[in-house]
């Protein structure tokens, strides 16, 4: 029984505690409007009007809220004309439609015909390379081919690349901000998903491992100062119908692909064609995209974008979006058929997967994977930029701190006229006034004995205290002119009719139970 009074005594203690405090803060805050809750006729009036203004200010705040978590990143316009001679000049790839040089593969076939291969088989197994590029099924007659030229030492990798158009014979003339200049120092062998091409400005990674240079020097970025065809790249190149034996179009020509030098090229940058007897121009008008460093505080599932020491950084390959999709489409082709397609492979990739390169056999898987996935006459070309100034647009955080902090702050000064003082106030009157006032009621329960409970069923103690209570100036008159139990009398001055009866059930601070 006295544990039980214990516990009554200090919930009753608590609760006083706690009405006072609030009056305290209403009495002094600085939030407009609460100081008159604690008027007597219109105590219900004022209480319900601040509910309803904290919940109008709550649902402003959430809707504030939900707009940045669901559109974290804003992308606007930073300038229309940013020089282009500030940009990287692209990578221009050129791919031949024809994939099997005719007179690469009769040199193939006398080499084969030596290691016992007979000229029909390596006809018909170099008629079948374009398969693996577009995944078509072949005969079984075909795998047994390439099964022997395996025991042979000759992989289907070593035949694609030694019967594909050579870049010499594609190349006549060059030209680079009009002055000539030796094709073979321009254009590079690569390997990209079109097959074994010829790339101007291209990283180092899209070339295939048998013609990689040894000596690994950085590539410098090359820009240009003026726009048109005589600031630019122009290329006179042979389209080598007489020499046409496989092709996957019903047409001749050269495939234009044009891409940054650090990306693996895809669909999406395919540009053109270059045919007999016409001249192509092709003129660039880059849009540039930069992102503001702010957005690294931002979760990059929730910004949707990464920067490029953010993703993934397994192999030397840079990470771009053209890049990592290349390479999610391998990783998956890897776990699935365990191969990775030829005309897609980069030797730094297939060797972290450590998985060989796709044949004639695995075709079936590669059928079924492509349905999954959505993704000599002369002709002349010329790529340069179209005009020397473009667009830049700019990423950055759609709210950020001080935005978020401006927001709540003018959501909350409209609907309470509150500012940061207004929380330092609650801070400090809710952490601080609360033991002040629980200590002083406790040390004045301990001076006054506890009565018994029939002796008092009703005391005349006011609901809350009169307006002007606790300001500092009526505090410091009291604690100069009273004494003892006058902080909670009555003032003098206020009407007997404002005096109200405290239940005692709700606070009855005279049977507080030590």
């Amino acid at each position: 029984m006295v544990q039980s009074l214990s516990i009554t005594s200090a919930l009753k203690l608590a609760s006083m505690t706690i009405v006072q405090t609030f009056w305290i803060f209403c009495e002094n805050s600085s939030l407009h409007g609460l100081r008159y809750i604690g008027r007597n006729k219109a105590i219900k009036g004022n209480i319900l009007l601040r509910n309803g203004e904290l919940g109008f200010t709550l649902l402003l705040a959430n809707s504030a809220w939900d707009q940045f978590r669901s559109n974290p990143t804003i992308t606007t316009i930073e300038t229309t004309s940013y020089p282009v001679s500030l940009i990287a000049f692209p990578s221009v790839t050129l791919c031949n439609i024809n994939k099997i040089h005719s007179v690469k593969a009769e040199e193939l076939g006398r080499k084969l015909l030596d290691l016992g291969i007979q000229s029909n088989d390596t006809i018909d197994l170099l008629y079948s390379l374009p398969r693996l590029n577009d995944y078509r099924a072949i005969d079984e007659r075909i795998i047994s081919i390439e099964q022997l030229l395996t025991s042979k030492g000759y992989d289907t990798e070593r035949i694609a690349f030694e019967v594909a158009p050579p870049c010499e014979t594609m190349m006549v003339h060059c030209f680079w901000l009009m002055q000539p200049v030796q094709c073979s120092s321009l254009f590079r062998r690569t390997k990209i998903f079109a097959g074994y091409c010829c790339s101007f400005n291209a990283d180092r990674f899209l070339e295939p491992i048998f013609t990689r240079s040894l000596n690994i020097t950085p590539q410098e970025t090359i820009h240009v100062t003026g726009i048109g065809k005589g600031e630019g790249l122009s290329v006179m190149m042979d389209i080598g119908e007489s020499n046409y034996m496989a092709s996957n179009r019903f047409s001749y020509g050269i495939e234009v692909f044009v891409h940054r030098s650090f990306d693996f090229p895809d669909y999406s940058d395919y540009t053109a064609i270059v045919q007999r007897g016409k001249e192509t121009d092709v003129s660039v008008l880059p849009t540039i995209v930069t992102a503001s460093p702010l957005l690294r505080n931002i979760p990059v599932a929730m910004r949707g974008c990464a920067f490029d020491d953010e993703g993934n950084v397994t192999t030397s390959v840079p990470y771009t979006y053209s890049n990592c999709m290349n390479e999610c489409e391998l990783r998956y082709t890897a776990e699935v058929c365990r191969c990775v397609p030829l005309f897609k492979q980069t030797f730094e990739l297939q060797e972290l997967l450590q998985v060989p390169i796709c044949g004639f056999r695995d075709l079936l898987c590669l059928l079924d994977l492509k349905e999954r996935f959505n993704f000599s006459a002369y002709g002349v070309l010329h790529v340069h930029f179209r005009s020397t100034n473009c667009l830049k647009y700019r990423r950055e955080p759609f709210v950020t701190w001080q935005t978020l902090v401006a927001t709540f702050g003018g959501i909350l000064g409209i609907c309470f006229g509150g500012s940061i003082l207004s929380i330092i106030e609650a801070v400090f009157l809710f952490g601080v006034i609360p033991f002040t006032v629980y200590n002083a009621l406790r040390s004045k329960s301990k001076t006054h004995p506890s009565p018994t409970v029939n002796a008092i069923s009703y005391i005349d103690y006011p609901g809350h205290q009169p307006l002007g209570y606790f300001r500092r100036k009526a505090v410091m008159a009291r604690a100069i002119g009273d004494s003892g139990d006058t902080q909670w009398r009555m003032e003098k001055r206020m009407h007997p009719l404002e005096t109200r009866r405290w239940k005692q059930h709700y606070i009855d601070e005279l049977r507080i139970m030590p």
